[in-house]
């Protein structure tokens, strides 16, 4: 008999100190105790390693690893995984929160069903007050296979539900993980979007749970809501090594109207984010320009034409 624990949680934090202990209570406090809680420091510049060292003074369950340059978020993930004992690997951010039965329902879950992952819903918070939008929500138990899965992510098809590639609301068997060798690409931005590709890609059956366990902080100063160059390259290099690699496995021609569904979705999402981020008109139509180059000079159009909405592109900008 082993003493590895059942779940290993994995949180990167980088200077997160205003809303790290709330983080750190409610992953402590589950329901579900069987885990390890892995808490990798990026080298912040706040206070969050002391932070992160008085928990781990207090929980036995911690345990702290202090990086001493900052490598970002995917690849401080890729690092817990590697680090990881359990059977099953969760994510949670440093300024997000949990509730107190997250762990166990989708441990209860994933078993029962004998899933690759299982997954719940999200709300997003808005400054540490009761405004809050209800994200993602299933409305009953199911279990669906990755096929199916895969059309709900990258919306080729439209079901009345999809799910989200945000990776913290789900948990992972975590040899699934290891033998399929899915891991974070080291963009700053749309690392979830890579990893949560292949790992559905992959998987043969996912759970879906009815209840919202996982609270995401939406803070004005993260990079996912900061627009910049960088986004943009992020976005199309996230999108160029996903099409690389289906490419290498010999599987494009397979997924083609999935992964260029899965184009039209994040190339989306970036519009809606320039929207909702910049407001000056010039900004905007001067970003319009980058995005547009830097998609020029990774796909064609006859590549996507039949794959993508072109229109509803287009209608963000009234052209």
């Amino acid at each position: 008999m082993n003493n590895f624990p059942e779940l290993s949680v994995i949180i990167p934090v980088y200077n997160v100190q205003s809303e790290l202990r709330t983080c750190l209570e409610s992953v402590i406090n589950q329901t579900y105790r069987n885990m390890e809680i892995i808490i990798i420091d990026d080298a912040s510049t706040d206070d969050s390693a002391h932070i992160i060292e008085e928990y781990a003074a207090k929980c036995q369950l911690i345990k702290p690893v202090f990086l001493q340059h900052n490598i970002g978020v995917g690849d401080v993930r890729n690092h817990g995984i590697s680090l990881a004992r359990g059977h099953y690997i969760g994510f949670v951010d440093g300024d997000d929160w949990i509730d107190m039965n997250f762990y166990q329902n989708l441990i209860n879950s994933i078993k029962s069903n004998d899933s690759d992952i299982a997954v719940c819903g999200i709300k997003t918070e808005y400054n540490n007050s009761q405004n809050y939008q209800l994200r993602y929500k299933y409305n009953s138990e199911n279990c669906i296979t990755g096929e199916y899965a895969l059309k709900l992510l990258t919306k080729s098809e439209n079901y009345g539900y999809f799910i989200t590639p945000i990776v913290n609301n789900k948990i992972y068997d975590a040899d699934f993980l290891k033998n399929t060798d899915i891991y974070f690409n080291s963009a700053r931005s749309f690392q979830d979007d890579f990893f949560s590709f292949f790992a559905i890609l992959y998987s043969k059956r996912i759970s879906l749970v009815t209840d919202t366990y996982y609270h995401y902080y939406q803070r004005q100063s993260s990079t996912t809501h900061t627009f910049s160059k960088r986004l943009v390259t992020d976005c199309l290099d996230t999108l160029v090594q996903i099409r690389d690699i289906l490419q290498k496995n010999m599987c494009l021609e397979k997924y083609k109207k999935e992964y260029y569904s899965y184009v039209e979705r994040l190339i989306t999402s970036l519009l809606d984010m320039l929207i909702r981020k910049e407001q000056d008109s010039i900004t905007q139509k001067e970003y319009l320009k980058y995005i547009i180059s830097k998609f020029g000079n990774n796909f064609t159009i006859s590549e996507v034409i039949d794959y993508i909405d072109a229109s509803r592109i287009f209608s963000f900008f009234d052209l």
